[in-house]
């Protein structure tokens, strides 16, 4: 009753509204009732989120500074004295974000207000990225070398033949003559650089990383997306935040295309996840789950026709269809892989059936090369000579292991991963869980097929940042597992770079090579056992 009298005496005591002032009386209280209603609602605002705007920006300084410090580093690439600058950097912008997952969690409301960070998370990404292609751009090789200090790389150079020779309606070759050894879905990416580049080289070593940026943005969009479907915000945002400006995959993202084949992987996981951004259930929910099934499907064909890896989480997301008993979305899904596939592949089989083959028999007929798990496998326990490739790239004097054992591994590798999803989910029956926890798994079955793959490039790291990410959105995380997941995956980041690195001396990079591949399956076997070990969780 007091709230009701205070609210009638408050009322009296107010100007009259209403004809007097269309009339002339009170001119001034229509006018200026909303803007001091607004300026109030901007400054309850701004008491209640000035630690979130303070957080986002020191994020963005330092995705900003983490661009600008490895510059000039780059002209030193490939000697010891520069590791030591990467792993401290790395480090550092690891120790910033722990931060701010422990200021998030410990933050009343923060899961709440970080549903509505689009605008953030696309300064995170896209800022320190620009900032990153701009300073190569205009940062001359040498004191004596006016030419940019971007784009000195071989496979950009490569790329840049293939979209040129795409634009003149021929089948790329490389300047050999040989067939482009990527899948076909691979070759828009390079014809679109030369085309935005007017056909010009040097345009096009800052063009081409722009496409790879807005790829790295639907990346860190699916992702986010995910963690706003499943209530994951804040560990969703900062991990897309984290991966998209690490300064140990800088370098890949303009030298390589994986934020590709990554963007359409986890936009196909994304699809995949029953719900929407607004949390609504129901029928209608539901139907259009269904329907999004046949995009997942799609997408995930799409992805495997430019490199392959993310074909590998097909079984695991159909697994858990089948599992939820929702057949309209099992058929639609595997209905849209096998379309998609053929709509791709058909035409350029008919055009030129010995160059659409040929990057599977490249493939398929490439031995072991130092940059392996099964590298260091072998000069452990299978030859006593030790011997060991001049560069990480190059394949070692003596192999023991040859392509079939290796391939039959890697495959039992991957299965043994399936089989025990098949064991602790065929129990799950609740739709959303059942899929949660058989898209994070099928995730780290990506992991573990690349990890144990005969060849390993030091720009797979990229795909596997990402995958590790979303199994971690996929499952509830504390801030602690956040910390000790970044503390791997910078661990496998930095020395995965540093192999790059000091390719050129052999006794530094087989000692990092054993530290990338000791934290990347400890990492994925950590997060394994956190999907399969409560799956009701998921």
């Amino acid at each position: 009753m007091k709230n009701l009298d205070s609210h009638h005496t408050q009322n009296s005591t107010q100007p009259v509204t209403g004809p007097l002032d269309a009339a002339g009386s009170g001119l001034n209280t229509p006018s200026t009732a909303p803007v001091s209603n607004n300026f109030q609602r901007f400054s309850n605002h701004l008491k209640t989120a000035w630690p979130d705007y303070l957080l986002l920006g020191l994020l963005l300084v330092l995705g900003l500074a983490a661009a600008w410090l490895p510059v000039d580093w780059t002209r030193n690439l490939k000697r010891p004295a520069q590791a030591p600058n990467y792993a401290w950097l790395n480090l550092i912008y690891t120790l910033v974000y722990g931060g701010a997952a422990w200021w998030l969690w410990r933050s009343r409301g923060a899961e709440e207000r970080f549903r509505h960070k689009w605008l953030a998370l696309a300064l995170l990404v896209f800022l320190p990225n620009l900032f990153n292609i701009w300073l190569r751009f205009t940062s001359p090789l040498t004191a004596t070398d006016p030419r940019p200090l971007f784009g000195r790389d071989a496979d950009i150079d490569l790329y840049y033949h293939y979209g040129l020779a795409l634009t003149q309606g021929h089948w790329p070759t490389t300047p050999s003559g040989q067939f482009a050894e990527y899948p076909q879905l691979s070759f828009p990416f390079f014809w679109l650089g030369v085309v935005l580049s007017g056909s010009n080289r040097e345009s096009f070593y800052w063009i081409f990383p722009l496409l790879m940026t807005f790829c790295q943005f639907g990346a860190a969009a699916s992702l986010y997306g995910l963690g706003l479907k499943l209530g994951r915000a804040r560990p969703a945002f900062l991990l897309s935040a984290w991966i998209a400006g690490c300064p140990a995959l800088l370098l890949f993202g303009y030298t390589r295309f994986d934020a590709g084949p990554t963007a359409l992987l986890l936009a196909g996981v994304y699809f995949a996840i029953p719900g929407d951004l607004t949390g609504e259930k129901g029928l209608a929910a539901a139907r259009r789950w269904r329907r999004w099934a046949w995009l997942s499907g799609f997408l995930l064909a799409a992805g495997a026709l430019v490199k392959w890896l993310p074909a590998v989480a097909w079984p695991w997301l159909a697994a858990g269809y089948w599992r939820s008993r929702n057949w309209a979305a099992l058929r639609n899904f595997g209905l849209a892989s096998l379309l998609g596939g053929l709509v791709f592949t058909l035409p350029p089989l008919v055009i030129n059936t010995p160059a659409m083959l040929y990057p599977y028999k490249f493939h398929g007929s490439r031995r072991l090369i130092g940059e392996s798990f099964w590298f260091l496998v072998q000069t452990a326990f299978f030859d006593p000579t030790h011997s060991t490739p001049e560069k990480p790239w190059g394949e070692p004097p003596k192999i023991v292991l040859g392509n079939n054992w290796i391939t039959l591994a890697q495959l039992a590798l991957t299965g043994l991963v399936f089989g025990l999803t098949l064991w602790r989910l065929w129990s799950v029956s609740e739709t959303r869980p059942a899929l949660t926890g058989w898209a994070a798994s099928g995730m780290l079955g990506v992991a573990v097929f690349t990890l144990a793959n005969r060849i390993f490039s030091p720009q797979y790291l990229v795909i596997l940042l990402w995958v590790w990410a979303v199994a971690l959105v996929l499952r509830p995380v504390a801030w602690r597992s956040l910390l000790v997941a970044l503390a791997f995956m910078t661990l496998a980041a930095v020395a995965n770079f540093e192999v790059y690195l000091l390719g050129a001396y052999p006794d530094i990079w087989v000692r990092d090579s054993v530290v990338v591949f000791a934290a990347s399956f400890g990492l994925t076997g950590w997060l394994l056992w956190r999907v399969l070990y409560r799956p009701e969780k998921n």
